[in-house]
């Protein structure tokens, strides 16, 4: 997508709900409430993310409250400052969020650097590289809720896809931001995942249980049953692997990629990068499962669910 060119408005919904599957690498969405706006996640490439700003204040000209990372991922936390432009607001996610930005995020904004300059996108990779990487001021264990006037937004820890994972309700509209648990028509990220757990997540979208619309980590706004193909990757990967991690044979694991490359598209550039990704995530879960364990999950949560105020993050030091 041109930004400069592109004059169209992001889809809306119910003139409350807007979200943006044109840009570079993920999707990303806004609440406009009756005191401003709350953006779930941020566009990786500054350029984009200053255009998603812009849209947004083409629609109604209201102040940013709040961002929201539904997870650690680089390609969902990178554009806030191009987004706040200096201005305060809050950054929230998961605890756990914090802790992997704290500690990583230096290094996923030069992967991402690194990719934009592949990608010709030189502009915006200098602008990344003289950027602060803003961690989140406020976190939470559980569940949070935001009221900065209609509608009310739910924050809520599901794991799963990735130990941070948080979806985002808005109960009002029958909505639900789901980040990297929902992933269309691209091969989803298994570094960290719990499957089992991500699995009975998936049944319970796909069966409606959770929200009529889904919007997804990467792709346009769903429906439950938009949710079918990417179960059945996981639920087959699952029987892949234990049957591997059961049998006594060396594992061969170059067919078993080939496989799975063959359920979603893969950008030539990407492929590389793809193909490393499934065959740690096979290494990973085939350790697992021949010790007959599952994929680890967190400490059980805070009963309580209370918020954590943190002192506002720049760039880690």
């Amino acid at each position: 997508m041109d930004y400069r060119m592109e004059e169209t408005r992001p889809f809306s919904l119910d003139s409350r709900i807007f979200v943006e599957d044109r840009l570079h690498f993920a999707t990303v969405g806004a609440v406009r409430t009756e005191q401003g706006w709350i953006c779930i996640d941020t566009p990786a490439d500054p350029l984009h993310a200053a255009w998603w700003r812009q849209a947004l204040q083409s629609i109604a000209p209201m102040p940013i409250l709040a961002v929201i990372y539904t997870d650690a991922t680089r390609d969902r936390v990178m554009g806030t400052p191009f987004l706040l432009e200096g201005k305060p607001a809050l950054i929230i996610a998961h605890h756990h969020v914090f802790d992997r930005l704290r500690g990583h995020g230096e290094m996923g904004r030069q992967q991402l650097i690194d990719l934009l300059i592949s990608l010709g996108q030189t502009e915006s990779a200098e602008r990344l590289a003289h950027a602060p990487l803003m961690l989140p001021n406020l976190t939470f264990s559980d569940r949070l809720v935001l009221k900065f006037g209609a509608p009310a937004v739910i924050l809520e820890h599901v794991d799963g896809a990735s130990p941070g994972q948080i979806w985002v309700r808005i109960p009002e509209h029958n909505v639900v931001f789901v980040g990297d648990t929902v992933t269309l028509s691209t091969h989803p990220n298994l570094g960290e995942a719990d499957l089992e757990r991500w699995l009975e997540q998936l049944e319970q979208l796909r069966a409606g249980r959770v929200a009529r619309h889904i919007v997804p980590g990467r792709g346009p706004l769903a429906s439950p049953s938009d949710i079918s193909p990417l179960l059945d990757y996981l639920k087959a990967l699952m029987r892949r692997v234990r049957a591997l991690a059961a049998s006594s044979r060396k594992p061969e694991l170059g067919a078993l990629i080939a496989e799975f490359m063959a359920y979603f598209p893969v950008p030539e550039y990407e492929r590389e990068r793809v193909q490393r990704r499934i065959r740690s995530a096979l290494e990973r879960l085939l350790e697992l499962y021949a010790a007959g364990k599952k994929a680890p999950k967190e400490k059980p949560k805070e009963k309580t669910g209370a918020a954590k105020s943190r002192k506002k993050g720049g760039a880690p030091r």
